[in-house]
């Protein structure tokens, strides 16, 4: 994907990186380029033996129509309703105290956020998830402002949503399913508070811009 071969800043989370931006959210032992998460390891990280994956496909299985959203064609509620779900799922991840011990991380990957025709990003994005299903990481403006801000979240372990807030604007969330993550390409949702929603994706990034294959195979 062009989105992922022009990417420059390969350095990005790296240790000297972490030097430059010492505020930065890092679980001890983390670095750019680590094991990238598959479903294999997700549910074995979650313990669950028999857990099929949800893929939250926006404007697929996933659709709004007069004010409702529908998933798989059944009424999930307002949008007002959807978006308060997705605002108190990223809240509840950001009041969770959560260990910095890097055993107790699962690396989800780096990701550009891109949306549209785009074929280059400077938005950035590191997940990791903890057993609990509580979401830490940093988003990145690797040419505007050049800032690092921590990301909180968490995962819905029921339905497999994952949602996230970045720095202290708890207004805007972004949204996907916690299986989508483990794609090259992520659909993600951006509620830009309650009255406008975006479709993005997240493209997964690779040190040397190839395909991202995960650890445990698939």
């Amino acid at each position: 994907m062009a989105v992922r071969r022009q990417f420059r800043d390969r350095d990005i989370y790296s240790r000297s990186w972490y030097r430059r931006y010492p505020g930065a959210w890092r679980a001890r032992r983390w670095a750019y380029g680590d094991a990238w998460a598959t479903w294999a390891s997700l549910y074995g990280w979650f313990g669950y033996d028999n857990w099929e994956p949800i893929y939250y496909d926006y404007g697929g299985t996933i659709t709004y129509q007069d004010g409702s959203v529908y998933v798989n064609g059944q009424d999930a509620g307002t949008s007002d309703q959807y978006y308060g779900q997705a605002q108190g799922l990223a809240a509840e991840g950001a009041t969770t105290q959560a260990a910095n011990d890097d055993e107790s991380w699962l690396p989800l990957g780096v990701f550009s956020m891109t949306h549209g025709d785009q074929s280059k990003t400077n938005l950035v994005l590191q997940l990791a998830v903890n057993k609990q299903g509580i979401i830490r990481g940093n988003y990145t403006d690797t040419a505007l402002t050049k800032d690092s801000r921590p990301v909180h979240g968490s995962v819905d372990k029921k339905t497999q949503r994952a949602a996230w807030t970045i720095g202290k604007n708890t207004d805007n969330v972004i949204e996907t399913g916690i299986y989508n993550l483990t794609k090259d390409e992520a659909p993600v949702l951006v509620h830009f508070g309650k009255d406008r929603t975006k479709q993005w994706v997240l493209v997964r990034l690779k040190k040397d811009g190839t395909d991202t294959k995960g650890a445990n195979g698939k």
